[in-house]
């Protein structure tokens, strides 16, 4: 890394970006896998707090990959541009810092999340394009943070008492596979990235956290799939 001052930008190289992308989202996905195997043996408030990390995770992993993604593409030849080596990346002010603020890591995540739905749905198509500004998620923030604080803690206001115990494993379980479904399309946004490169053993590939996180994001896809291929079936 190279940092003379804190008033100067930090950098990192493409390579060091990329493993340190990767090992985000290999956290992320591993978060899933936790927040899936608690809540399946009735703990429901531990997994919701990993899943709020996990959704806190892939903010850092998405501002990452806004910054790096330019210097990635560049050794592919993509859009009919030359090969060249990756160059420095200029590491956003989320990534600079030892300590960000839970609420701003939880905005950028949802932010990211809210117009997903507009990929699949027609209808909805305009949000995936024109999500509202970072500021409209303060509130929803502010509320995973203390979805995270619930599932570890015991809490009183005034006369009442709330412990992990008592949240709801059926919001839970929803809340993993929203989780999941949103960590599978920053996936596949980088594999559509890559996908045109002219050369195909350039392409860097993260099919294995496809493969983890698809059982949590698609079960149903995932179930037909291994059914398939139990019975030898290939269409």
């Amino acid at each position: 890394m190279v940092k003379k001052d804190e008033s100067e930008p930090e950098y990192v190289t493409a390579e060091f970006a990329r493993l340190w992308w990767k090992s985000l989202m290999a956290n992320v996905v591993a978060l899933v896998e936790d927040a899936a195997l608690l809540a399946s043996h009735e703990s429901p408030g531990r997994a919701q707090s990993l899943i709020v990390l996990a959704m806190e995770e892939l903010a850092k992993a998405r501002w990452l990959y806004e910054a790096a993604e330019y210097e990635w593409s560049a050794p592919l030849g993509l859009y009919g541009l030359d090969p060249r080596p990756g160059g420095d990346v200029t590491l956003p002010e989320g990534l600079c810092s030892t300590r960000r603020p839970h609420a701003e890591k939880l905005q950028a995540a949802e932010q990211f999340a809210s117009g997903l739905a507009g990929f699949w749905t027609l209808e909805r198509r305009m949000e995936y394009y024109e999500r509202p500004d970072l500021e409209t998620f303060i509130a929803t923030a502010k509320q995973r943070n203390l979805d995270k604080q619930a599932g570890f803690y015991v809490d009183r206001v005034g006369d009442r008492i709330s412990v992990p115990f008592g949240i709801s494993a059926e919001d839970v379980a929803s809340a993993i596979r929203h989780t999941a479904k949103v960590v599978q399309m920053h996936l596949i946004e980088d594999h559509t990235r890559q996908q045109d490169a002219p050369v195909a053993s350039l392409i860097d590939s993260v099919e294995d956290l496809h493969w983890a996180v698809i059982p949590y994001s698609d079960p149903e896809l995932f179930a037909d799939f291994t059914d398939r291929m139990s019975t030898g079936e290939d269409g």
